[in-house]
């Protein structure tokens, strides 16, 4: 039997073609040169903003441009001096930190470490810190009393905050002494280790020494004290002008020296024409 030979079947089949679609072509030297140098400068971009990111990241938190290198401290101290003042703050500073961060570091100072270590000696009535940019600390404290002078009856006597009488003072002791010193007209006597005088009096007078410049009363200036009893509600505040302010702990402090600050702004009261001040009636500033 005869076989049929078709034509068709005997053609050769064409190579296939590799469109977009299909295998892609290999790359030319040229192609793999360029995806190379593309790569490299992406590395060195990343690279340099590393750097420069750190250099950054150093400059702000590390190097000395913004370290704490002053510190200033304000205040009426007695007990304790600026410089031992000074030590315990830069003690504060070492300790301190913000995760990596140094303490003493401006944007990372922590006014709450260095509030407790200076009020944990038990001697500051308060604190104020401020930052100055960029490396200066100031501080401005206000020291608790520790003790008073009471004078009575040419006698010199050291009062505790507790109205104890404690001890006597010869009187070369009240050159520069920093503490307030109290007259008593009524020159009566004491016996030692005795809680004598009022304790509302002797916090009273305290609070007065301590805060006087805070009441920013104008052109006065505290030099010393009266009282007419060592149980006196009140107490007279004698001016480096010679005239007297009585003030009692019966009303507000605050709201007597007020009325005072409010009178002498108006131009009420001529400071050069005046024996005392008297500011112990409520709603009322009495002087003459």
């Amino acid at each position: 039997m005869s076989r049929k030979f078709f034509w068709s079947n005997y053609q050769k089949k064409s190579a296939p073609y590799y469109g977009s679609a299909g295998r892609p072509r290999s790359k030319r030297p040229f192609e793999y040169t360029r995806e190379e140098a593309r790569r490299f400068r992406q590395k060195v971009f990343l690279g340099g903003s590393l750097a420069i990111f750190l250099l950054i990241f150093y400059f702000w938190f590390y190097s000395d441009n913004f370290r704490i290198r002053q510190i200033n401290i304000e205040g009426n101290l007695q007990q304790i001096s600026a410089a031992e003042m000074r030590g315990v703050v830069e003690a504060a500073l070492k300790k301190s930190s913000f995760f990596l961060f140094p303490g003493n570091n401006y944007f990372f100072v922590s006014r709450r470490l260095i509030e407790k270590a200076l009020t944990d000696k038990n001697i500051l009535a308060a604190v104020e810190i401020k930052k100055d940019f960029p490396h200066t600390l100031n501080i401005k404290v206000k020291e608790k009393l520790g003790r008073l002078i009471w004078v009575s009856g040419e006698q010199l006597y050291l009062l505790e905050l507790s109205g104890k009488i404690t001890g006597k003072l010869e009187a070369r002791d009240l050159a520069n002494i920093g503490v307030p010193v109290i007259y008593d007209l009524s020159n009566a006597t004491f016996d030692l280790n005795q809680p004598v005088v009022n304790p509302k009096l002797v916090d009273l007078i305290s609070q007065i020494y301590t805060d006087f410049s805070g009441f920013e009363l104008p052109v006065m200036e505290l030099d010393y004290f009266k009282v007419d009893s060592a149980q006196a509600n009140y107490v007279k505040i004698v001016t480096k002008r010679g005239f007297e302010i009585h003030v009692n702990y019966l009303s507000s402090l605050a709201e007597q020296f007020d009325k005072l600050k409010k009178s002498l702004l108006f131009g009420k009261i001529d400071l050069n024409k005046i024996n005392y001040i008297n500011l112990r009636v409520e709603n009322q500033v009495i002087y003459k």
